[in-house]
């Protein structure tokens, strides 16, 4: 299966996980919003899926500079 990612930190693997679609590797959000519902947004790079989890929620801003440091 292609598509290698940085691991995921430990404080991000409830709102994070590693999934397969075909032959791709993908991240995908597990955010529950206030409405109960899981996002479910796929992304290709872990940084994407970081800037995508701070538009749910600021706090995950802080874990951008963990993967640019990297």
């Amino acid at each position: 299966m292609s598509g290698t990612f940085p691991e995921i930190p430990g404080d991000l693997r409830s709102v994070l996980e590693i999934v397969y679609e075909g032959e791709a590797a993908h991240i995908r959000c597990k955010y529950r919003g206030k409405d109960g519902k899981e996002c479910g947004a796929l992304f290709f790079s872990l940084e994407d899926a970081i800037r995508h989890l701070a538009t749910h929620d600021s706090r995950y801003k802080r874990y951008l500079s963990l993967i640019k440091s990297e």
